[in-house]
């Protein structure tokens, strides 16, 4: 799931929300976060932020954080 940096602020607090706190771990080149029982790794090269799911039930996470998020 791709943002624009501007909606980071947002997204955490739709992860929160819904998820509760996030565990977060960084590594070299990116972020893995664990929230909702899933894996996510967090990526943020030249201002292009994403999360990408470790499985399909994070891919179902990331679509139920979308939906939030572009509810208007």
């Amino acid at each position: 799931m791709e943002f624009e940096p501007s909606d980071m602020p947002s997204v955490m607090a739709a992860i929160r929300h819904g998820y509760g706190e996030a565990e977060k771990r960084g590594h070299a080149a990116s972020t893995g976060y664990r929230f909702g029982c899933c894996h996510f790794t967090f990526q943020n090269e030249w201002d292009d932020p994403c999360l990408i799911a470790g499985s399909i039930e994070g891919d179902k996470i990331l679509n139920a954080l979308y939906a939030t998020l572009t509810r208007a």
